[in-house]
Parts: structure tokens; C-alpha cells; sequence
């Protein structure tokens, strides 16, 4: 197996673009791009990456998935007309490591299947050293079942005014890998087992950032520095066995899990990396999505407009320790969502309501709660998009993280300058407006402000098919934990791989 693995990397690298064997091109095969999701089209010339061309044929093309959009129907078709090519093992009616996922329904797809494709269309550099290499790797790779997504970023934040007998300047490197490796299949594809994995690392440019970071400095309820992965070595939130079934609609876990790559996605808020960097636009905020955690999730989807997903872990679990050790029944939560997906709605366009609830089980007391996410598009035609997140919780469910109720909404304009080149969904950038309230929980005692808001400005500038630019500015009103005035700037510049 090891030797396959390395003749497969060895050749995608020398020969690029040229196929191996029984991967010749056709001249049917179009390379696509989802336009951030929401829309499927044949790239021509000027909007494809050379580094995508040369990294990989049109025909063994899986284009990136964005989690919170349902795969389009392209998408998938794409993937059911391609042919493994007799590529992995096997046995019986099985394919073991095959060259393409089993079957999804569209919503699971989304949040299952990373796809190959990492170099993205871009008008400004349309190849690139990196970009070329890093798609000949993957391409090779899921070749064997191996599909992810990896992030490194470094972030320079600064604070104004500076908090008093606090520092005010942090930089660091933040990096990311998840993925999905696909193990078996059937023969048709309706079933499957993979496995899920996370690692995250990263390193403050002389400071700790367990100990010291924008949050602490300014005591923030809120995380504006959402990018900070790091700060003791490289740790493991997430590694657990997979399932799915019944052609896709069905997907079981087991194993130590990361609940946030699953439940609470929303397409236009929902990473520190190319989305508004506060966290608490990430995810939201009182929704006990536990990673380094023991626990199962169970995920359905009967029909492309319904699914329903619930997963209970512990919540105690310490990174990079055995979660086994941790398991308690004073220390659980279960969350559970359900999905409405309407591809039109009003007259709007795409959007996605999902509806959330908890209960909990933490320092012997049991809670509760419940939240929104919603997402839509706001125009049948429009770039631009509204998102919103909103919970309420018990005092025993707020414990679990410090925070008793939180709405976030804002607007986000993508392809915001132009139809064709620079700034056009052909370089993927986009503007983003954001607000959030935050109400500490009495877990969170004692408190300067119970009540924390902020406003965030984030701007993405893609520069390479895997690079971007992406300048943010935060103001933080009433901070909980402030010992110094009711508000600051907060001021960040990353700059991010996308792999």
C-alpha cells in the first residue's frame, strides 16, 4: 500500500497534467466551479486557474464543498459519473480506499466530502509554485480516498486603545487540517465507512497564546482573535469512524469528535479563515459544540429539502488526552438540529433555517435551550446574503460556556465589485458586515458588563488560487470582564493558504 501511495504522489508531481494510464483527458470533461456554493458553471479560460489545469484533469476534478450550502446537483452528478478507474483494492462486491467518496445526499455532502480541489479561479495570479504543487498532491491523494482541507494563516491583530497593564500587539501563525478518508465503498456507492480527522497547531509570535490574547487583554465575553489555533504544539479535536447509508441519507460517528465541523453551519459566517474572525460569528456562542470529546452523531437526510442531525459528547475532555479518562455522566451534552432548505424562497433565492436545541449535564446539574441559524440569499440574482444566530439558554446550560443568551447577524456581499475579473466570483473575494450581543451567563461572575456587543468589518482579497488578504476591523462596546473604559478597536490583518 505504502509503495502505491508514493509511485501515485510521484507521478502526479512529474508529469503534472498529464494523465496516468487509463486517465485520459476527454474532451467532454469541464472543470467547474461552485462560485462560492451556491451556483454551479463551467469555468472558460479566463476564469480557470492554470495551477488547476495543470494540476489535474477536468474528469478527476471534485470541486471544494462549502459547508451550510447543499452540494448542487452538478456537483454530485459530477461525482456519480466518475469512474474510479480501477483505483483501489478489491474485494468482494467492495472497494477499499477508492478514488471517489460513496453517495451523500446533498446537504451531508457538503459537510462529509472536502473534494480535490484547492486551486481556486483567480484573475489576479492565476498560477503559482505553491498553488500548482499543493492541487498535484491532492489530487494524488484522493486518489487512495484521501480528502481534506488545510489552512495556514499568519494574523496580525492589534488594540486601540491599549488596555492598561495589558499588551495591545499579537501576532501569530494559525494552522489547520481536516478531512475525510474514505475507506470502503460498495459497488454502487450507497454505503460506505470513512474515517474523520483534525489537527490544529499554530505558534504566538512571542507571546503564549493559552495565556495571552486579544480576549484576555481587552476581557472580552466574545473572542475576536477567532483565527488562534495554537499555543501547545499540534492537537488532535477530532478522530472517529464513520458511516453512511441507505444511498447517503443516513450518517453515523463514533469516536473522539468535533462537533463545530458539523451542527451550526452557516455559509455566509462560519470561518475565522475567509468569514468575519470574531468567534463568535463562527458558531454560536451558547451552543455546547464540544470538540476532544468522546461521542456520537447521528446525521438524516430523507429529501434535498430536510434534515435533522444530534450528537451527544462529553464535555470535559482535556486536548491530546486519552477522551476515555473523561467520561462522565455529570459532564455531557446533547445538541440536536433540524434543516429546512428551500432553494427558493419568496422570491429570495437559496436560504437554510435551522432550528437547535440542548440539554446538558454539567457540575451535576441538568439545563437547557434552544437557538436559530438562519441563512438566505436576499435576491433571486443577488451576491448579497443575510445570516443571523440566536440562542437562549438556562442558567445550569449556560456554564457550560459562560454565556446565557447571543444573537449575531449581519450582511455579506460576495463578488462584490465586478461580473468579470478582479473582484468578480471568479476571485472568490467578498465584504462582510456583522453585529453581535452577547448576555453573560452568572457563571461568568463577577462582571463589569453583563451585557457585550460589537461590530465587525471583514474584507477577502484573493491574490493566488490558494492565497488571500483578508483585513478585519472589530469595535467591542461594554466588554464583561473590562477593568479599563467600555470599548476598543481591535484591528487584524491575516493572510491565508487555503489548500
Amino acid at each position: 500500500m505504502k509503495i502505491r501511495i508514493i509511485r501515485t504522489l510521484w507521478a502526479s508531481l512529474l508529469i503534472g497534467g498529464a494523465a496516468l494510464g487509463d486517465e485520459t483527458q476527454s474532451a467532454a470533461a469541464k472543470y467547474l466551479d461552485t462560485a462560492m456554493g451556491w451556483d454551479a458553471y463551467e469555468m472558460n479560460s479566463g476564469h480557470l486557474p492554470r495551477s488547476l489545469a495543470k494540476g489535474m484533469e477536468a474528469e478527476r476534478q471534485m470541486t471544494r464543498r462549502h459547508a451550510g450550502v447543499p452540494t448542487h446537483d452538478r456537483l454530485l452528478q459530477q461525482l456519480r459519473d466518475h469512474v474510479d478507474n480501477g483505483k483501489g483494492w478489491q474485494v468482494g462486491s467492495w472497494l477499499l480506499f477508492p478514488g471517489t467518496p460513496q453517495h451523500f445526499m446533498p446537504y451531508l455532502d457538503s459537510v462529509f466530502v472536502p473534494g480535490n480541489t484547492c486551486a481556486e479561479p483567480c484573475r489576479i495570479i492565476g498560477e503559482d509554485l505553491i498553488s500548482t504543487s499543493a492541487q498535484r498532491v491532492k489530487k494524488a491523494l484522493s486518489g487512495i480516498g484521501l480528502q481534506y482541507d488545510m489552512t495556514l494563516s499568519f494574523n496580525y491583530t492589534t488594540l486601540a486603545p491599549r488596555p492598561s497593564g495589558y499588551r495591545s500587539d499579537f501576532a501569530a501563525f494559525n494552522n489547520s487540517l481536516s478531512g475525510s478518508w474514505f475507506l470502503a465503498k460498495d459497488a454502487d456507492g450507497s454505503q460506505g465507512v470513512f474515517l474523520v480527522f483534525e489537527a490544529d497547531w499554530g505558534q504566538g509570535v512571542n507571546f503564549n497564546e493559552r495565556r495571552e490574547s486579544a480576549q484576555q487583554s481587552l476581557g472580552t465575553l466574545s473572542d475576536p482573535q477567532g483565527s488562534l489555533r495554537g499555543g501547545n504544539g499540534v492537537f488532535l479535536p477530532q478522530l472517529a469512524l464513520g458511516y453512511s447509508g441507505f444511498d447517503g441519507q443516513l450518517v453515523v460517528l463514533a469516536g473522539m469528535l468535533d462537533t463545530s465541523n458539523y451542527l451550526d453551519q452557516n455559509a455566509y459566517s462560519a470561518s475565522w479563515s475567509g468569514n468575519l474572525t470574531n468567534g463568535a460569528f463562527n458558531l454560536n456562542p451558547c451552543l455546547p459544540l464540544e470538540w476532544a470529546n468522546w461521542g456520537y452523531l447521528t446525521a438524516w437526510q430523507p429529501n434535498p429539502h430536510f434534515y435533522t442531525m444530534y450528537a451527544t459528547t462529553g464535555c470535559n475532555g482535556k486536548i491530546n488526552h486519552n477522551p476515555f479518562q473523561y467520561i462522565s455522566s455529570n459532564a455531557w451534552v446533547n445538541v440536536g438540529e433540524i434543516g429546512f432548505i428551500s432553494e427558493d424562497f419568496l422570491g429570495l433565492g437559496p436560504g437554510t433555517y435551522r432550528f437547535q436545541y440542548t440539554i446538558t449535564r454539567y457540575k451535576g446539574e441538568t439545563g437547557s435551550g434552544a437557538a436559530i441559524n438562519f441563512q438566505q440569499q436576499l435576491g433571486k440574482d443577488s451576491k448579497l446574503g443575510f445570516f443571523t444566530r440566536c440562542a437562549y439558554m438556562d442558567e445550569d446550560a449556560a456554564t457550560v460556556s459562560d454565556v446565557k443568551a447571543c444573537a449575531t447577524a449581519g450582511l455579506v456581499l460576495q463578488a462584490p465589485f465586478r461580473s468579470d475579473g478582479w473582484g468578480s466570483r471568479s476571485n472568490n473575494d467578498q465584504i462582510a458586515l456583522g453585529f453581535l450581543w452577547e448576555r453573560a451567563a452568572s457563571s461568568s461572575k463577577p462582571y463589569a458588563h453583563k451585557n457585550e456587543y460589537g461590530l465587525e468589518l471583514s474584507a477577502v482579497v484573493q491574490l493566488t488560487p490558494t492565497f488571500f488578504l483578508q483585513p478585519d476591523v472589530q469595535y467591542i462596546f461594554d466588554p464583561v470582564h473590562s477593568t479599563d473604559g467600555s470599548g476598543a478597536f481591535v484591528f487584524q490583518l491575516q493572510g491565508v493558504y487555503k489548500f
